[in-house]
């Protein structure tokens, strides 16, 4: 409860910066502009989402017009609700931020924020007050369960089960799930697979890496500075598990410090996020996320991820890939440990990848997560496309940084 109340807190924050730079939202723009501009775009980026979302070019720019149009609508409706939705989705259909409320006096805010409320029946608190419970009943793990979380456009609340790892236990399990949801008269989804998803440290090379001198190769996030002249780069917080271990840039040579006196890796919980201290003579941060064929784009911001908007993903294994945000706020069993707070995708990873780059909005690109973990270990169109990133505003928060900024 106490994490979730800081991450309330931390979007709202959030919410308030990106009102900051792309304006206000109000009874001004209560009714959105018929048809939104299309947006510029680097090459690269775009053509990647032009692959990977099946849209031509043109489709992808209006959608980033959309989508910008909704995340300014999200921070409004953040700001004017006094309790949370229930949900929040970009429908890609009508192009509109969809809000899930209660009330009928949240409905008509929600309007004048320029988004499309949707009436349910159970509110925020009724949703995460069944996640609580179903954290309960998880304890130290279940066979096969390996992830849940309120299934916002159901209304309802999720779980997955790796179908080749249940056991007689985990259908308990479920059974026990069905009769909290049927009691609280809330839909329960559960969703099978033949994967369970891992956090993907590896052993691959290429690409902009780092290497940790004990837990594997991984990938960079994003660069940061903070108090006292620190500069570094965010990555995931199980490629840091040793406290003041040499970090190895791609080349080679020394760069830094991972997990500097011991505060800088969270791997449990809290979320999933490391610290690296970029230390070393001649080597410095920059804003870039390397993108499309090496090409780099700068990062100029933090956006909130939300469930229906695309989002490019950028690893040393993998390279650069992208898709859809599918699910936000979920827990995620790993096997090894439980982290609360992340987010799914259907974009592509591959091992190696832990740690990277999650962006979205190519005209003027905005830092949205740190790569966590995946159902697949390529990207040749086999396997889950399921990726998992934590969201990086928890890390700016948690160390009293700055993301590196530039463009």
């Amino acid at each position: 409860m106490e994490r979730r109340m800081r991450k309330a807190a931390l979007w709202g924050a959030i919410a308030a910066a990106v009102l900051a730079v792309a304006g206000p939202v109000g009874p001004a723009r209560a009714v959105p502009l018929p048809g939104p501009t299309p947006l510029p775009s680097p090459r690269g980026m775009l053509d990647t989402m032009s692959r990977d979302l099946g849209l031509s070019a043109d489709q992808v720019r209006i959608r980033l017009a959309q989508e910008a149009d909704a995340h300014r609508a999200a921070a409004a409706v953040r700001r004017m609700l006094t309790t949370p939705p229930a949900g929040m989705w970009f429908d890609k259909l009508s192009g509109k931020l969809i809000v899930a409320v209660t009330r009928a006096v949240d409905a008509q805010l929600v309007r004048t924020a320029g988004a499309v409320p949707r009436t349910v029946r159970h509110s925020h608190a009724v949703l995460t007050a069944l996640v609580r419970q179903i954290d309960d009943r998880v304890g130290q793990g279940v066979p096969g369960v390996i992830g849940w979380g309120v299934d916002e456009r159901a209304n309802g609340v999720v779980i997955r089960v790796d179908r080749t790892r249940s056991t007689a236990r985990t259908a308990a399990f479920e059974d026990t799930v069905r009769a909290l949801g049927a009691r609280a008269r809330v839909p329960v989804t559960v969703e099978r697979t033949d994967r369970s998803p891992r956090q993907q440290e590896g052993t691959v090379v290429g690409g902009d890496r780092w290497m940790p001198a004990h837990e594997g190769i991984c990938s960079v996030g994003f660069s940061v500075t903070g108090p006292h002249d620190f500069q570094g780069f965010l990555t995931a917080g199980h490629c840091t598990l040793t406290p003041d271990q040499a970090a190895y840039g791609g080349d080679g040579s020394r760069m830094g410090t991972s997990n500097p006196g011991g505060d800088g890796s969270v791997n449990g919980r809290e979320g999933d996020f490391g610290l690296v201290e970029v230390d070393q003579p001649g080597w410095t941060v920059s804003p870039d996320v390397a993108g499309q064929g090496g090409a780099r784009v700068a990062v100029t911001g933090i956006q909130e991820g939300l469930a229906g908007m695309s989002i490019c993903r950028s690893g040393q294994s993998s390279g650069w890939h992208c898709g859809e945000i599918t699910r936000v706020d979920q827990t995620v069993d790993y096997g090894t440990t439980v982290i609360e707070g992340l987010s799914y995708t259907n974009a592509c990873s591959a091992a190696g990848d832990s740690g990277g780059s999650y962006v979205t909005r190519p005209d003027a690109p905005l830092a949205v997560g740190l790569h966590s973990g995946g159902g697949a270990a390529h990207c040749d169109g086999g396997g889950d496309t399921v990726t998992i990133f934590q969201p990086v505003g928890e890390a700016l928060d948690r160390w009293d940084l700055r993301l590196k900024t530039g463009g």
